[in-house]
């Protein structure tokens, strides 16, 4: 699960990267721990981030908030972590081989729920 998260992470930094975002790692990790800095780092996406310590600065008025809870479909999370392990091995092709087992059992996975068999 952990690169499922990482992948669509790094997604995230990939798109705000092309689009031109004023900081070049347009997504900041506030307080990442080591585990998470550490596998960015070992599956070649740590370079989309920038990573800073401290308290969560919030703009004048703005509060923090709590995002609803939504629940997925089986369909839903088997095409986002598929999606998110194939930007996983574009951004590091090292992660091709670690990943290419995972992806080809997703795809599959996907195709029968998409059948809805």
């Amino acid at each position: 699960m952990d690169s499922t998260f990482l992948g669509v992470l790094a997604g995230f930094g990939i798109k705000l990267n092309q689009a031109g975002a004023s900081d070049q790692r347009g997504i900041e990790l506030l307080n990442a721990n080591a585990r998470v800095t550490e596998l960015l780092e070992n599956l070649g996406a740590l370079h989309l981030f920038k990573t800073t310590s401290g308290a969560l600065p919030l703009p004048d008025g703005i509060k923090a908030c709590t995002p609803e809870s939504i629940n997925p479909s089986h369909e839903e999370i088997t095409r986002t972590s598929l999606e998110a392990h194939q930007t996983l091995m574009s951004v590091n092709p090292e992660n091709v081989a670690r990943f290419k087992d995972v992806t080809q059992f997703l795809a599959e996975d996907l195709k029968t729920l998409e059948k809805g068999v």
